[in-house]
């Protein structure tokens, strides 16, 4: 039996609550579960909770984790953040899953993975 049993919520540092909210909820699409001022954002992400810790500097703090969301349709999930002008890699495929790496405004990290299984 181990010490844990799941994930509680997973929080990225960011630089400007209300530019990062607006990325989390109109780009990505994330619900807004609660909004502490510019202190603190919750998201709800499937099954997940996902955070934003806000404006503590001037530069958001590096390295870390990065959050991998699953996506039925990584084309189309491209497609998006292309039209939203949001920084990001191309394309790869792992042989088992698409995968695409981008970026929030405040250069945090964040994936998207498109089983094969669930490839068109």
């Amino acid at each position: 039996m181990g010490h844990f049993s799941g994930v509680e919520t997973i929080y990225y540092r960011i630089c400007n609550m209300d530019r990062s909210v607006r990325f989390y909820t109109e780009v990505l699409g994330f619900e807004l579960m609660r909004r502490e001022g510019r202190d603190w954002a919750e998201f709800r992400v499937g099954e997940l909770d996902f955070a934003l810790e806000g404006e503590l500097a001037t530069a958001p703090h590096q390295g870390g984790a990065t959050v991998v969301l699953r996506t039925p349709d990584i084309r189309a999930l491209e497609e998006h953040l292309a039209e939203q002008k949001v920084q990001r890699g191309e394309v790869e495929d792992l042989g088992g899953a698409y995968l695409l790496e981008f970026y929030d405004p405040d250069g945090n990290r964040l994936m998207a993975m498109q089983p094969l299984a669930a490839a068109a």
